[in-house]
């Protein structure tokens, strides 16, 4: 499989707004595809529709008072009407309406937890996961104490929450023994990972080739091929401090991000080629100057291909997919055609 640019897709946003948004996800609003984007300038999930059935609106959230949910962080659609919702308050989660009215909170903290009490808070730009068939949320853990020791990574990546407030927070998905050693501080969340089909949880690890894929109705994990052509799994950190987490994170091979084409049934995956620290020009390099590719895996996760991306034009970090083609952005900081609109070019999937 190979992927071509066929279209390019701008949304106008306004002087509130912000082209470089942490969090953005497709959403289905009463059979209407929206993107949703978080704006942390004004507190506010920008919706913008994806085709002329629907309209553009906002909804503005409090930092205090009877309706807070603090900074906003991270959302997901649960129904037509109803919002999970990530703050900075990384131990609670929030179910609001779409005008921003708090309808239930949940608290996402384990204080009674046995033998790896250090798994207790979330990311707060880990996109949030809804289980529709067995109305249950899972969210991506945090570390609360030591990032730079051995073992500190192996143990339970998701919290299963349910949404009936009688059912207690369940811990699932449990790294192999093989990650016990492995030290890599944050830079072992900078993956991501989906809900697949409500039944897989398929995380993508930054320094590992094998994509992860915990089944959760036979309680399985399996690991599949969906490494890059130009490097394999990257060395742990050897002696991490954070000081040098920024150069670690630039001069590593690396994977980030992880999204499903459910039109095509094909997974992508954003691998990165680590780069000098500093440039040709004596300048510092970040995150966004490594050369990115794609690898496509289809739905049996076997690695279908890999295509690589123009360098200094992709800004990898917003992406999503909509009508059979993954869009990413071509706001690159180096490169950005527009301060004042989104910018998308569309990939769409062809065979060889």
């Amino acid at each position: 499989m190979t992927l071509i640019p066929s279209d390019t897709m701008t949304i106008p946003v306004g002087y509130q707004s912000n082209v470089y948004s942490k969090y953005i996800k497709k959403a289905v609003i009463n059979g209407v595809s929206y993107l949703g984007v978080v704006n942390e300038n004004t507190n506010e999930l920008e919706f913008y529709a994806l085709s002329k059935r629907g309209d553009d609106f906002k909804v503005q959230f409090d930092l205090d008072g009877p309706n807070a949910v603090g900074q906003l962080k991270a959302f997901e659609m649960i129904s037509d009407s109803t919002l999970l919702v990530a703050s900075t308050y990384r131990i609670r989660l929030y179910l609001t309406d779409l005008k921003g009215n708090l309808k239930k909170t949940i608290k996402t903290d384990d204080t009674g937890r046995k033998g790896k009490p250090y798994v207790q808070m979330y990311y707060t730009n880990r996109p949030l996961l809804y289980n529709r068939i067995s109305d249950d949320f899972y969210v991506f853990t945090k570390v609360d104490t030591d990032y730079n020791g051995p073992g500190i990574w192996s143990g339970t990546m998701f919290m299963r929450i349910s949404n009936d407030t009688n059912e207690t927070i369940q811990h699932v998905f449990e790294l192999p023994a093989y990650f016990n050693d492995f030290i890599h501080g944050a830079y072992f969340s900078h993956g991501s990972h989906i809900l697949l089909e409500n039944r897989y949880l398929v995380l993508g690890i930054p320094f590992y080739n094998d994509m992860l894929i915990f089944d959760l109705e036979k309680n399985d994990l399996m690991a599949k091929p969906a490494g890059s052509k130009h490097f394999g799994d990257a060395l742990p950190w050897e002696n991490p401090n954070m000081d040098g987490h920024e150069e670690f994170y630039v001069t590593s091979n690396s994977y980030r991000e992880v999204v499903y084409d459910e039109k095509n049934q094909l997974l992508y995956r954003l691998a990165y080629q680590g780069v000098p620290y500093i440039g040709p020009d004596g300048q510092r390099r970040n995150w966004d100057n490594k050369p990115p590719s794609v690898i496509m895996n289809n739905s049996d996760f076997e690695k279908v291909g890999e295509v690589d991306l123009p360098v200094n034009t992709i800004y990898t970090r917003m992406y999503f997919t909509h009508d059979g083609k993954l869009y990413l952005s071509l706001n690159h900081p180096d490169n950005n055609p527009s301060e004042d609109r989104m910018v998308f070019v569309g990939y769409k999937p062809e065979e060889l």
